[in-house]
């Protein structure tokens, strides 16, 4: 009996394994999301144990928002992109159940258009500094919706998210009412919103790497000191294809 579990279990990893595998070549034999090349601006090092050789990099991106404020909901996610992302918008915001209907409705995964340096990292940064030049600017259900809208492959992503529904009746800060209540939607999440680096490219950000309790000490960095070609496939998750350093202190891997 000892023997066929331990038979079984082996079978079951042995499954698991091969369907992972699979799901690694699929995602691999079409760039469906788009392919491109992104700096430290927008893959920032994450800290690993010191004795670790790993290397991940997390996503960074902003989003136009609402009122031009630094933190908030987006600007392009209004009451009509909400109903078209599936959220059902049809109860008036003045009837009294309105707070309970909207704030009752959980999350919805959808694809996101991603733009590098286009016009929406242009309009921020004519009036504030921006770090990162990949701007979020449109969401769907479906992605080749999106990718029929936004072609250029070379300068916009294609990838999953997490959009929610946020009801509002009370400025924010001041809690002063609100003469009519209003719908925001919030990009709560893109993911995989990390990238491994496998070798031989990590070896490439090895130097570069900085631990510490707060995340990579980038304080001193003006300008990127690296830039990391990647695909998002055809299961729209990324993977990288090559490194280089853009300083002086050493050359990139292809």
């Amino acid at each position: 009996m000892r023997r066929v579990l331990l038979a079984a279990a082996a079978g079951v990893v042995l499954v698991a394994s091969g369907w992972g595998l699979v799901q690694v070549w699929r995602n691999r034999s079409e760039p469906r999301g788009g392919r491109i090349e992104l700096t430290e601006r927008e893959l920032g090092l994450e800290v690993i144990a010191a004795e670790s050789t790993a290397t991940v990099l997390r996503l960074n991106w902003n989003v136009l928002r609402a009122g031009d404020k630094e933190y908030g909901p987006a600007a392009w996610l209004d009451a009509a992109k909400l109903s078209e992302l599936g959220f059902d918008c049809g109860v008036p915001l003045s009837k009294p159940s309105a707070r309970s209907h909207y704030t009752s409705m959980p999350s919805r995964p959808v694809f996101l258009a991603m733009e590098y340096e286009g016009d929406a990292w242009r309009k921020a940064g004519a009036t504030r500094k921006v770090k990162s030049h990949l701007w979020a600017v449109d969401a769907a259900r479906d992605p080749h919706r999106l990718r029929h809208q936004y072609p250029d492959r070379q300068h916009y992503i294609i990838c999953r998210g997490l959009v929610r529904l946020g009801f509002r009746d009370r400025e924010a800060g001041d809690s002063t009412s609100l003469p009519t209540p209003r719908l925001e939607g919030w990009i709560q999440s893109v993911y995989p919103d990390e990238v491994f680096v496998p070798l031989p490219y990590n070896r490439v950000l090895r130097e570069l790497r900085r631990t510490g309790p707060a995340g990579p000490d980038t304080s001193h960095v003006s300008e990127p000191r690296f830039a990391v070609r990647v695909c998002w496939g055809a299961n729209y998750e990324p993977w990288v294809e090559g490194v280089r350093v853009l300083s002086t202190t050493g050359a990139g891997v292809k």
